[in-house]
């Protein structure tokens, strides 16, 4: 009897440890599984990163031939007249004109350039721009430089929120530039009439706002 007690206590601890074995085995492979799965995933993030990393520096390439091209299509001036409407208006400070307006495009791609220079001025000045569904891409330039005063500019959104607010003074030349893409997701916080504000206290200089949109 005692040799059969110990028999089944011998046979139950051997159980017991094939019990256990086959437990930590299966939590081995498990821990493997999610190891893999976390290595696949990371990978798939990386991958995903260079694609908007080259995505990104495809779309800035594309912006700056557009912005070339604008610019050359704005030095010539038949091509401007064929492709394009421009206004001016006198300040009645000098002969020639000193407020610019040029709007064009081509296909789904336009452009907005305001330019005026000042002696002295404080004036204040507004208007809209739209931008449409077909637009992915938006880049905003503004260049100026002024000797006394101030020159103020403020960029906002449909919705009224500020999206850029810049002020030229005599401290420094302003070269700013900036490019956004519009995601499908953030269609409706961009798509619609933006709208610009040009201030100026005793201005002495001039300045240049340009908006491209692809």
């Amino acid at each position: 009897m005692k040799i059969k007690k110990r028999l089944g206590i011998l046979t139950a601890l051997a159980v017991m440890l094939m019990m256990g074995f086959t437990v930590q085995a299966q939590t081995s492979q498990a821990e493997q599984k999610q190891k893999q799965e976390q290595l696949e995933q990371e990978e798939q993030m990386r991958e995903k990163e260079m694609q908007l990393k080259k995505q990104h520096l495809e779309q800035e390439k594309k912006m700056a031939e557009m912005e070339r091209a604008y610019a050359e299509q704005a030095r010539s001036s038949s091509r401007a007249r064929e492709a394009s409407r421009v206004y001016t208006r006198s300040s009645g400070f000098t002969d020639e004109p000193s407020y610019f307006i040029y709007s064009g495009g081509q296909e789904n791609q336009s452009q907005l350039t305001l330019r005026n220079s000042f002696n002295g001025e404080t004036v204040s000045s507004s208007g809209d721009f739209e931008v449409d569904q077909s637009t992915s891409h938006i880049r905003l330039t503004i260049n100026g430089k002024v000797r006394h005063g101030e020159i103020s500019i403020r960029i906002l959104l449909p919705g009224g929120k500020e999206f850029k607010d810049l002020t030229i003074n005599s401290s420094a030349e302003i070269a700013f530039s900036q490019s956004l893409t519009i995601k499908d997701e953030e269609k409706k916080k961009y798509v619609g009439a933006w709208k610009y504000e040009v201030k100026t206290k005793t201005a002495e200089g001039n300045y240049s706002l340009s908006i491209m949109t692809h």
